[in-house]
Order: C-alpha cells, then sequence, then structure tokens
C-alpha cells in the first residue's frame, strides 16, 4: 500500500535524521579532502546539504509532475543524498544510482542499509557499476553533477573546464584528449538512457560537453534559467529538458 503523503514525508524526515546520526562524518571528510578532512562536514555544511537537497527536490517535482518514472544518477554522493530518498521515499519513484568503487560509497551504502534495517524502510544504495547495466531509454530525470570535473576522474578536464591552467588549484595531470573521449563515451552512454521527455541535470561545466552530443543526435536540450549551488562543491546545477525532434 503506497504512503500517505504525510506518511511519506514523516518517512523522509526520519531517514535523514537516522542517516546523519549514523554516517561517519569524520571519515567522508578524510576522503574528500586533501590532508585532515576530519571537521569538512561540520554542523553547518550538513544543514546546508539537506537545505540545498530539499531545493534541488522542489526543482525536480516542479519540473517532472506526478510522473513516477525512473532517474538516473552517476557518481552522485553525499551532496545529493537528500534530493535521492526525496525522490524514492516522497515522489515515489524508482532511482539508479551509480557511483566507483570508494570510500564514500563504502560508506554511504553501509549507513543506508542500516537505516533501511532499522526503520524498516526500503532505502536506494549506490552500486558500482557501467550504465550500459541500465535499460536504454529507461529514464526521464538524468543527473551527471560535477563528475566531468572530477580532478582525480578526469584531472586534464578539470583544469580546463574550471580553467585552472596553473596554480594551486590546477591538477597539471592527465592527457586532455583521452579524458574527453572517455567523458564523451559516459556522455553518450547517459543519453541512450532517456525516455523522452526527459529532464536533466548537469553543471554548468558540463553542458559546455553535453550540448554538442545532444546536438549530434538531432535531439533539443532547453535549458531553465539560472541555476542552483550545490552544496559541497559548489557548481552551478542547471536543470534542462531534452526532446527528440
Amino acid at each position: 500500500m503506497r504512503r500517505t503523503m504525510n506518511e511519506s514525508l514523516h518517512a523522509f524526515g526520519a531517514t535523514v535524521s537516522a542517516l546523519d546520526a549514523e554516517l561517519d562524518w569524520e571519515l567522508l571528510g578524510r576522503a574528500a579532502c586533501d590532508g585532515d578532512g576530519t571537521s569538512f562536514f561540520d554542523d553547518e555544511l550538513r544543514e546546508q546539504i539537506i537545505e540545498t537537497g530539499l531545493w534541488f527536490a522542489d526543482d525536480i517535482a516542479t519540473a517532472l509532475g506526478d510522473v513516477r518514472g525512473r532517474s538516473l544518477y552517476v557518481g552522485a554522493e553525499i551532496a545529493e543524498l537528500p534530493l535521492i530518498l526525496a525522490e524514492h521515499l516522497v515522489m515515489h519513484r524508482t532511482v539508479e544510482w551509480l557511483n566507483i568503487d570508494c570510500p564514500q560509497t563504502t560508506e554511504i551504502v553501509r549507513a543506508l542499509r542500516i537505516v533501511s534495517a532499522n526503520l524498516g524502510v526500503e532505502l536506494p544504495v549506490p552500486r558500482v557499476g557501467e550504465i550500459t547495466d541500465i535499460e536504454r531509454e529507461s529514464c526521464d530525470h538524468l543527473w551527471l553533477v560535477s563528475v566531468l570535473t572530477d580532478p582525480d576522474a578526469f584531472p586534464a578536464l578539470h583544469d580546463v573546464l574550471y580553467e585552472r591552467t596553473d596554480g594551486p588549484l590546477a591538477t597539471g595531470r592527465g592527457v586532455l584528449f583521452d579524458d574527453r573521449k572517455r567523458a564523451d563515451a559516459l556522455i553518450e552512454a547517459l543519453l541512450d538512457r532517456a525516455r523522452f521527455p526527459c529532464v536533466l541535470s548537469t553543471s554548468a561545466e558540463e553542458l559546455t560537453l553535453i550540448e554538442p552530443l545532444v546536438a549530434r543526435r538531432g535531439w533539443t536540450l532547453e535549458w531553465e534559467p539560472g541555476g542552483r549551488l550545490s552544496a559541497v562543491v559548489g557548481d552551478r546545477v542547471r536543470r534542462g529538458r531534452l526532446e527528440q525532434t
């Protein structure tokens, strides 16, 4: 039996609160930062993650309406957790969540499984896998935010997209041609999963890589004005609507 809205909101609030208490924030901080990041996820940042996630959830709910479809999140971590939980628990949507094998993924999975068991609530968990494992043309919301700018996964693209050719924030690593080839392959695989009409969420930097590949397919991509800053990285997240022509 599907929950009422009040029951859904209660389940969401209880889950967020339980996860905040269960997650090893010191471990997550050390994994996210160079040097000692033990105190990185302080009370203020954790509150900001929840608040920003709720705003993103409202954006996505407005864009999707009452459609109870499927969302695909690639590379999402702590910053997206409230949004993913809202999609699943409040909007009653199916969530596919892919990430790499790393300490952050391991800790998020651990905490989600414990909270799920304690509260008796089924929760989505990130899994290590390929986008090609997801059925083609099955997702009406695609999320790719701060992935192609990741300094470890795409160091050369990180420097170019953030215009960091030198200085302490530049990685100085990687081969741009190789990074771009892998990024294009990832984008193409993501677009193959789109079911129309499809909402696409990405950062302002990454959309410059996505737009040419969308145009090459003969599709249209209309962006909503403005955008919203992500809670941890601080990238401007843009939301667009993909359509076939």
